[in-house]
């Protein structure tokens, strides 16, 4: 954790962290403040919202993370480029974090699927992401509705198969899951 950063701002990279790695019911506020050399006694004036506003902002920390894959992704010189980016952007983070890293909507959702304000903002960084990536089969030539379906399918099969990697200790689901999307791509998506 790097000390240029105020207290506040490693405590909410140490909750995206953990969250990635744990679950949103394996990270406690105390945890947080431990991880990231942060005054325990600042919680409540950083987060006067508690437990529910510091996994918010943290998945907002997480997420810009994992949105590098789609950025590089939107830059490609043609569509099975970009496939082949954002899984492999995925496939970094596994590997990186020795499989112990997962998605941090994921986790959220698994987690905290009853507080209502946290499962909404799982849901809004889901579609955040499904716009990014129909934005991209649209650049290529998709028409709207198809590019959102692709978009889907391609989100579905890489969160299933980092699960599946993350689980078995293996890139190899994700390489299946690039080599299947890049054939579909290349057959114009069927």
């Amino acid at each position: 954790m790097t000390t240029d950063r105020t207290p506040r701002e490693r405590m909410v990279l140490s909750a995206a962290r953990m969250m990635r790695e744990r679950g949103v019911t394996g990270v406690g506020m105390r945890q947080i403040a431990a991880d990231a050399q942060g005054p325990r006694g600042s919680l409540q004036r950083y987060f006067p919202g508690g437990k529910t506003q510091v996994m918010s902002e943290a998945l907002d920390a997480a997420v810009a993370d994992f949105s590098a894959g789609t950025r590089a992704a939107a830059d490609a010189d043609d569509l099975p480029s970009a496939i082949a980016i954002a899984v492999e952007s995925w496939r970094t983070v596994l590997v990186e974090n020795d499989f112990g890293a997962g998605c941090p909507i994921a986790a959220l959702v698994v987690d905290a699927s009853e507080s209502e304000p946290l499962r909404e903002r799982a849901r809004d960084r889901f579609a955040q992401w499904r716009r990014a990536v129909a934005s991209i089969y649209r650049r290529f030539g998709y028409d709207r509705a198809p590019a959102w379906d692709e978009a889907m399918l391609l989100i579905s099969a890489i969160e299933g198969a980092a699960l599946v990697a993350r689980a078995g200790r293996t890139v190899e689901p994700l390489d299946a899951v690039e080599r299947l999307l890049v054939d579909r791509a290349r057959r114009g998506g069927r």
